[in-house]
């Protein structure tokens, strides 16, 4: 299986990719235009290099293809939800009784806490009879999960478990972005299509009633010859289109076996899972499903005339390429859910990346170390709401009521607000960041208005004691940064730094926070910091640690903000030079985890929890 550092190639060629559908999308529009310049030539006696009919074409052909593609990405600006409603999906209901869609909910929260990303919305396809999941979004701010009826029925809690950290892989190594990309560039060619059909009517609905009128006659069929000639090209761009979609996803599809058997370290119950859809089908009956065709976990519409067109690789090719030893016997018609086997705990590694089965342990474990009620009220907006504001609010009874006054909340918030106070110590310290992830989905569902409202309340909080503590830092990142992205329909920053050197002055305030908060001894600071710096292949002489005050938490937002512009090979270099520094002592701290985690969240890479190394085996 890969290594952290995999991932992070993987991430970064996924930004790349996106950069190549550019350039096959101007392609595509260029022979287009081309096309459809000579046709128009010679209906009209023109030369084909005529430039005055070239820029008519050219420019009438770019504004209808823009138009579509960025018309379908802005709809899809919300994330995977649009998606997920576009096919049918409706939100999973948090307090749903039904045993199978309960299994499913903890399976994807182990699978979020696991990963370190917020627990994304999940969905069920309830008219979907095929078996097929989906994850869709543009980051995991914005990331929704979605299965069908069909899956939801046939899986058993192992396949059900493959089939979603297959569709984690697609969320962390940065191929949603690339999915959403995708259908923008087919909508924008398919309107060339769209637009000539329209016209071919208008036409031949206009040549019926003109009768043998000379001059109508020739609008009428000029119309009827433009429409023909954009449909007949625009399925020619979609035809190539359908091409680019299919290679992208047939080579992500391997790929996100291959982490899901990483993830699970069970390659029966994904290979079982990808056999009861060769067995029966994938299908999806919504008529949108072809422009979503290759976000499915398996193939999604009937099988292509030719297999150029093909979103995914044969079924027995992806089973042979996880598990060459499976059984096909081993897969009866009726599968008895099998309850959660004891967590395997390995070495641990402190970089990012993938997670994998240490990981999901770790999840699992401090999921079952949460009170249910907590969980229970992260599943509600307004339970939500009142559990944030009660990790950020003061322990402290005179600064608590200050706090309380400053806050605009209603008297039934107050109340729930109340309740969580009350309870909050109940929550183990290295699970806070899970109950934020846990509260992520229910705060997504907060109005426009409600969010400005509640982020206001967020920032009063921290702000009213005149300092940022580092739990107040980190619970405000992890938070606003999904949220914001969510609500604003942002995508992220682009890319501005390929190399770690332009960063170390950044990496120096890094290193020095969690060199000063990992110990009071000064000469184990010293070591702690060296090793970080040095994982960088530069001397610490030439970049001292910072003294204390220096590396105050406003600076260490600052150079976040820049190392989320670098690319993920380096922010993989970084994130693994921040853990040599915790581990320099062989001790990780629940302060030390929390920072590193939210350093990670903010920049854009997320780090599954840690494996202590006393608890492993």
């Amino acid at each position: 299986m890969e290594s952290g550092t995999d991932f992070f190639i993987r991430q970064d060629r996924a930004h790349r990719a996106t950069k190549w559908l550019i350039v096959y999308f101007a392609l595509a529009v260029v022979g287009i235009i081309a096309v459809l310049q000579l046709i128009l030539a010679i209906a009209l006696g023109e030369s084909w290099t005529n430039l005055q009919l070239l820029g008519m074409v050219s420019g009438g052909v770019i504004v209808v293809v823009l138009a579509g593609a960025i018309f379908r990405i802005a709809e899809l600006s919300r994330g995977g939800a649009v998606v997920a409603e576009m096919l049918g999906g409706r939100v999973l209901d948090p307090h749903t009784q039904d045993l199978k869609e309960i299994q499913l909910r903890n399976i994807v929260e182990e699978m979020a806490i696991a990963s370190g990303v917020p627990v994304p919305e999940v969905y069920v396809l309830a008219d979907e009879p095929g078996i097929n999941a989906f994850a869709a979004g543009h980051n995991p701010g914005d990331a929704a999960v979605a299965v069908t009826a069909g899956a939801l029925e046939k899986f058993n809690r192992e396949e059900l478990q493959g089939v979603i950290a297959h569709e984690f892989s697609h969320i962390l190594n940065g191929d949603m972005r690339l999915n959403i990309h995708l259908m923008g560039v087919l909508n924008g060619i398919l309107l060339l299509a769209i637009l000539g059909r329209i016209l071919f009517a208008i036409g031949g609905r206009a040549r019926v009633n003109t009768g043998r009128d000379s001059g109508s006659a020739g609008v009428t069929l000029g119309l009827f010859g433009l429409g023909v000639a954009l449909f007949i090209i625009g399925w020619i761009g979609v035809f190539f289109a359908k091409l680019i979609k299919a290679a992208v996803s047939r080579q992500r599809e391997f790929l996100a076996d291959a982490s899901a058997v990483q993830f699970t370290r069970n390659p029966d119950g994904i290979s079982r899972a990808l056999y009861k859809i060769g067995a029966a089908t994938g299908r999806l009956e919504s008529p949108r499903a072809d422009e979503a065709s290759h976000l499915f976990f398996g193939n999604g519409l009937s099988n292509p005339a030719m297999s150029w067109f093909a979103t995914h690789p044969p079924i027995e090719s992806r089973i042979r390429a996880i598990n060459p030893q499976f059984e096909p016997a081993s897969v009866t018609k009726l599968d008895i859910p099998q309850p959660d086997a004891p967590s395997k705990k390995t070495a641990w590694a402190p970089a990012g990346g993938l997670p994998d089965v240490r990981q999901l342990g770790v999840a699992t474990a401090i999921l079952a170390a949460l009170p249910e009620v907590i969980r229970a009220g992260a599943n509600d907006t307004a339970s939500a709401e009142a559990i944030v504001y009660s990790l950020v609010l003061s322990h402290a009874d005179d600064l608590l009521g200050k706090q309380l006054a400053l806050i605009e909340i209603t008297n039934a918030e107050r109340a729930l607000l109340d309740q969580e106070l009350a309870r909050r110590d109940e929550i183990p310290e290295n699970a806070v960041l899970a109950v934020i992830d846990l509260c992520i989905p229910s705060l997504r569902r907060l109005s426009q208005e409600q969010y400005k409202s509640f982020r206001s309340n967020l920032r009063k909080i921290i702000e009213s004691d005149g300092e940022v503590s580092l739990l107040e830092f980190v619970l405000h990142k992890a938070i606003v940064r999904h949220l914001d992205h969510y609500f604003e329909k942002s995508s992220g920053g682009s890319v501005k730094f390929r190399s770690v050197v332009p960063l170390l002055p950044d990496c120096r305030h890094l290193f020095s926070a969690l060199a000063w908060l990992g110990s009071e001894n000064p000469e184990t600071r010293d070591a702690a910091y060296s090793a970080g710096i040095s994982a960088l292949m530069v001397k610490p002489e030439a970049f001292p640690m910072e003294r204390q005050d220096d590396c105050n938490l406003v600076v260490l937002d600052t150079s976040l903000d820049r190392i989320e512009q670098a690319d993920p090979v380096t922010k993989n270099k970084i994130l693994t030079a921040c853990g040599r520094v915790i581990l320099a002592d062989d001790l990780v701290r629940p302060r030390e985890e929390a920072l590193l985690r939210a350093i990670a969240d903010t920049i854009g890479a997320p780090v599954p929890p840690f494996v202590p190394p006393a608890a492993t085996t």
